[in-house]
């Protein structure tokens, strides 16, 4: 493919409402936008899109290091997954940009076979080269603070259909947190799985308290428990509590993905390809997670349509029916760059447009 224009341009989104962690309360989502023109005039789209906690450069870096690779790129003639030696050596230490750069390839690649992004996927990187499904199924996220309005938020969740919804935890008491565990179940009922995020905000033996005080919740998993680094600690949590435990933050780079999945460690790896590097090597990822009998749930990192649906066509690539994904955006910022999938019932159905479906 011969690039004839390459443009990245930052971006602001406002959130409905403010997005907690136990790293801090969210207002606004900043991230680079990456479009990649070839000379029959298609355009794939990618999203540089940095996350405090995930290893990644920041916003600002970003959109440097793509402006520079823009620069290198214009004249080209690139293939996804196949880079020169100039462009590969300025994304190496930029994974968020490197995504965006990785997805944008993808995407018009994709564009130019006319079939969707997943089926290009599918067909180009996974081992067994299975179709992918156009169907995908995703968790609510529970955003409210206080224990009846996340009641309230899970009952709501339920009627619409999920089948699954996350809760952030830690940021708060042990008995604050319970307390909203407990008005979730409360809301979801019994039978719908019911996830926790702690993001990495208790120590070992906090982690250990507050998983046997919440076992009674019957949760799903519990994602990151402990601090990301310490992976010993997480494997000895894993080994005394009742809950099975997710990776999120602990797997957000190449490197500690691959560490983690030959050690075997958690049940269930949370994958996000704006971190990873893009869909293609989020996707290469997976397939080691599965091969190593774990279960794998593909996440957004709070992204625009754009990076989202990036996420989306991942999880329709793997084909894994079973699965219940993190991906749901629709009404998380007040103005998004294109539209977001809608989600009916617990699912979102991906339409035959090529590549990604939107433009910016």
């Amino acid at each position: 493919m011969r690039i004839v224009e390459a443009r990245a341009w930052p971006t602001r989104l406002e959130f409905v409402r403010p997005v907690r962690t136990s790293i801090g309360e969210f207002r606004d989502r900043r991230s680079v936008l990456l479009g990649l023109t070839d000379d029959d005039g298609r355009t794939g789209y990618g999203e540089g899109a940095p996350w405090p906690g995930f290893g990644t450069e920041t916003v600002e870096e970003s959109l440097v290091v793509l402006e520079t690779t823009c620069g290198l790129a214009r004249g080209m003639d690139l293939e996804a997954g196949d880079w020169p030696v100039e462009i590969a050596l300025g994304l190496r230490n930029a994974s968020a940009a490197r995504a965006a750069f990785q997805g944008a390839l993808w995407d018009l690649a994709a564009r130019r076979a006319n079939v969707t992004l997943a089926t290009h996927l599918a067909r180009s990187v996974l081992p067994t080269g299975a179709g992918a499904s156009s169907v995908v199924s995703t968790q609510a996220l529970l955003l409210a603070a206080e224990p009846e309005e996340v009641r309230a938020e899970a009952a709501r969740a339920r009627e619409k259909g999920f089948q699954a919804a996350k809760l952030k935890v830690g940021a708060a008491k042990l008995e604050d947190d319970v307390e909203r565990v407990r008005a979730a179940r409360s809301g979801l009922g019994p039978g719908l799985r019911l996830r926790a995020d702690a993001n990495g905000a208790w120590t070992e033996t906090q982690a250990a308290a507050a998983l046997e005080a919440m076992a009674e919740f019957d949760l799903d998993y519990v994602e990151q428990p402990v601090a990301p680094h310490d992976v010993a600690a997480f494997v000895r949590l894993r080994q005394r509590v009742p809950v099975r435990l997710a990776v999120d933050e602990s797997v957000a780079t190449e490197e500690g993905a691959l560490r983690l999945i030959g050690a075997g460690a958690a049940s269930v790896y949370v994958l996000k390809p704006a971190t990873l590097g893009g869909p293609a090597r989020a996707l290469e990822i997976a397939s080691m997670v599965r091969h190593a009998g774990a279960e794998v749930v593909f996440s957004h990192a709070f992204e625009s349509a754009v990076g989202a649906r990036h996420a989306l066509h991942c999880a329709a690539a793997l084909g894994d029916a079973s699965a219940i994904h993190g991906l749901d955006t629709a009404g998380l910022f007040r103005n998004d760059v294109a539209p977001a999938v809608e989600c009916e019932r617990g699912e979102m159905h991906l339409d035959a447009a090529p590549g990604i479906g939107v433009s910016p």
